[in-house]
């Protein structure tokens, strides 16, 4: 979102000044969270309210973006609301390789694992996200696909915030 927001606001009809400053906004949303819902988080026995309301303001966040047509409050609360999402799915991502494993080993087996298909994954999405809006002509389908990765986001998310250890013995 950070690579495209401005781009995508700017399709909209929204000046590019107003667009740079919606990408401050997404930042503001993003950096408070991901330092409080550790806290609230770690508390928790299971951690599937959080991604629950994650991933509902994710999808209502890219839902505004999607059909705001830049009418600057939908698209301020929208973008808000992405960058909550955001920095609760980084945090939560990143709690989960401590709280679901038991030694320091499993942890880094866990966390190299997953960050290695996550940066993999972040490195394409950029290029993927401009060359479909290239081919369509419209932020629409990249923004679905976005929605789609949310849908899956929520049902591994489900799974990996119940109060239950990675490696069993």
């Amino acid at each position: 979102m950070v690579a495209w927001l401005p781009g995508i606001l700017i399709d909209q009809g929204i000046a590019s000044a107003q667009a740079g400053f919606m990408l401050s906004i997404l930042q503001l949303g993003i950096l408070p969270f991901t330092f409080i819902v550790p806290i609230i988080a770690s508390k928790m026995k299971s951690q599937q309210p959080i991604v629950i309301v994650m991933c509902l303001l994710l999808l209502a966040g890219t839902s505004g973006l999607m059909f705001g047509s830049g009418h600057i409050w939908l698209t301020t609360a929208s973008v808000f609301l992405v960058g909550i999402a955001s920095g609760t799915a980084f945090s939560v991502c990143m709690m989960f390789f401590n709280l679901r494993t038991t030694t320091a080993i499993e942890a880094a087996d866990l966390s190299g694992m997953a960050q290695s298909i996550g940066y993999l994954l972040a490195a394409a999405m950029p290029t993927l996200f401009g060359f479909l809006h290239d081919l369509t002509s419209g932020y629409t389908i990249p923004l679905g696909i976005l929605v789609f990765a949310t849908l899956l986001l929520f049902i591994t998310g489900l799974d990996a915030a119940r109060d239950k250890k990675v490696f069993s013995k």
